[in-house]
């Protein structure tokens, strides 16, 4: 392990010699980090920010005051194994935020991708993967082994069950119920969450065509506003149009996920054998 040069470390703040700071990197009053922890270049550590180890931290990162990231699971399986937190890139995580590790039978690690912006007070539980480019605002909160997919926003307050998928480019309204995945490019909001329209805001700023989102659109209305033909009907009709988008196949197979997954939940049917319901 070890701290560079041009790191700039407070008198007050407490680094494990064990850690490994990389350049540029500040670290500010009455911030703790562990043992086992590695800060890439140029990220910032605010004061009274706590890092637990295993933790590995990648470049241009903004932890602000009183996050604690990398601490141990809140999972009664968990038994002190090796576990570990991966950060990616340029991820801001804001003000009282709390990230967990992983545990020993849900794969040992919780990471989260770049460019991610984590907001005042959410939690992040063990073993979720968050993906690039990801929002989730004040107070949400996510159970274990959840899965928040590229470009998602959740918005404030919301409460995601465990083992649940947040779908590429959809949008969670604030204090949503997630009992269930929820497709990608889709708006869900009310407890529990049903699907309103399609996101057609992310994909404009991302630069969507507007034969894709009218796709996907004309898809949305058949899939959810047809009360007529069965869901199944209407996922083999759009799959076999000719020339079909991509966009509205992947709505498709997170559709029959959700359907073959455990309680709507496509990742719990994978879970392990070995592990109670009770996480």
């Amino acid at each position: 392990m070890s701290i560079c040069a041009t790191a700039e470390i407070h008198p007050t703040a407490i680094v494990d010699p064990r850690a490994t700071v990389g350049e540029g990197v500040k670290i500010g009053p009455y911030a703790v980090v562990g043992q086992d922890v590695s800060i890439g270049a140029r990220s910032v550590i605010h004061n009274h920010v706590t890092v637990h180890g295993p933790t590995r931290m990648g470049e241009d990162n903004v932890l602000y005051p009183f996050a604690v990231v990398g601490a141990e699971p809140q999972d009664l399986k968990y038994k002190g194994g090796h576990t570990e937190l991966v950060i990616g890139d340029r991820n801001r995580i804001r003000e009282h935020a709390t990230i967990h590790r992983g545990t020993e039978l849900g794969g040992g690690r919780t990471v989260i991708g770049s460019d991610c912006l984590l907001m005042v007070g959410i939690h992040i539980a063990h073993d979720c993967v968050i993906e690039d480019e990801v929002v989730i605002a004040n107070g949400a909160m996510l159970g274990g082994h959840c899965l928040v997919e590229y470009g998602a926003t959740i918005a404030g307050g919301a409460g995601v069950h465990h083992f649940a998928t947040v779908g590429m480019l959809s949008f969670v309204g604030g204090m949503a119920r997630i009992t269930k995945d929820v497709a990608p490019f889709l708006v869900v909001e009310g407890s529990p969450a049903e699907p309103r329209k399609v996101n057609t805001t992310a994909l404009v700023r991302r630069g969507w065509s507007v034969d894709d989102i009218e796709g996907l659109r004309g898809a949305f209305k058949m899939l959810f506003r047809n009360p007529d033909e069965p869901m199944q009907v209407s996922v083999e009709k759009l799959r076999t149009t000719p020339g079909q988008s991509r966009a509205v196949l992947k709505l498709c197979d997170s559709l029959e996920r959700i359907h073959l997954g455990v309680h709507g939940r496509g990742r719990e049917a994978h879970r392990s054998a070995e592990a109670p319901r009770n996480s």
